[in-house]
């Protein structure tokens, strides 16, 4: 899986370990868990964060959770991207610091690299030359995305936020879009520049990797997210911990509160949230939370 898959899974823009009833292609069960308060129930939706409209209609499991639940909860409020001060915020987060270049930042034998990996997918490198390397790497494969049909606008939180809009249900968010930006705009230069080429190196593979990782979605198949992103995460444990740990243990509280209302919530954060040792379900377990996934 390319490095930028495993942010996709990640974040609205873990360590791996089974839930309760651990999910196996076959046995019908989905990336989504159902946790039980005194007086409510809060669903947990793993999410893949741009889909194809053909992945759609979601399977009846999940839209009855979406039906039985008051609230939407997700990563972000995606209300709050269209805000014309997050909008600036977040290409200002791109942005490289005045004076500088891309070409600067990696180096002339990585630059020249790149430049010959980003022509093989038809884009031509030069249209990135103020932004950081992460932001490259996310902006090419999600060209590379829409070639293949994907759409953010088809994505999981989307379909749902559109639902919820015309359903008159409330929506929140776990963190801020700040919050978010900031965990990208923290990393390391060079470390954006090992993380832009590796996802480059790899973009060949994307129309397979991508196909796996939904279809690994569908079927609620924790085991290949495990494989996965332990693969590429487990390499930098400190992106590890900022990407995904540490956010986990940040969403803990706000989630057991839910827990204590009398009304269901419905959280969707991305999938790779909700499977290992630092997930929000093993986290809960740890609390005392039974998570049941269906």
């Amino acid at each position: 899986m390319t490095p930028w898959l495993v942010l996709w899974a990640i974040c609205a823009a873990g360590s791996l370990v089974h839930a309760d009833s651990p999910a196996h292609a076959g046995e019908g069960l989905h990336s989504l868990w159902e946790l039980h308060g005194k007086h409510n129930v809060v669903y947990v939706l793993g999410s893949i964060h741009t889909l194809r409209a053909s992945d759609y209609p979601l399977a009846p499991v999940i839209m009855d959770a979406y039906r039985d639940s008051k609230s939407l909860v997700m990563e972000i409020d995606l209300n709050e991207i269209e805000s014309p001060d997050v909008q600036a915020e977040m290409l200002q987060s791109a942005a490289l610091p005045e004076g500088k270049t891309l070409e600067q930042i990696v180096g002339p034998a990585r630059y020249a690299r790149a430049q010959d990996l980003v022509r093989d997918v038809g884009l031509d490198l030069s249209m990135f030359s103020g932004f950081a390397p992460w932001f490259v790497a996310e902006a090419v494969s999600q060209m590379q995305l829409a070639q293949l049909g994907f759409d953010a606008q088809s994505g999981v939180e989307m379909f749902f936020m559109g639902r919820a809009r015309g359903d008159g249900k409330s929506v929140a968010g776990l963190e801020t879009a700040h919050e978010q930006m900031a965990i990208f705009e923290a990393m390391p230069m060079d470390a954006q520049a090992d993380y832009m080429m590796s996802s480059l190196e790899q973009a060949h593979d994307l129309p397979k990797q991508v196909n796996d990782m939904v279809q690994a979605w569908r079927r609620g198949d924790t085991g290949w997210f495990q494989t996965e992103i332990k693969a590429d995460l487990g390499k930098d444990p400190a992106l590890y911990q900022s990407l995904v740990a540490a956010r986990n243990r940040k969403w803990i509280a706000k989630i057991e509160a839910m827990l204590d209302d009398d009304k269901n919530y419905l959280v969707i954060v991305g999938t790779a949230h909700l499977v290992g040792q630092d997930s929000v379900i093993e986290l809960l377990k740890k609390d005392g939370v039974r998570a049941a996934q269906r």
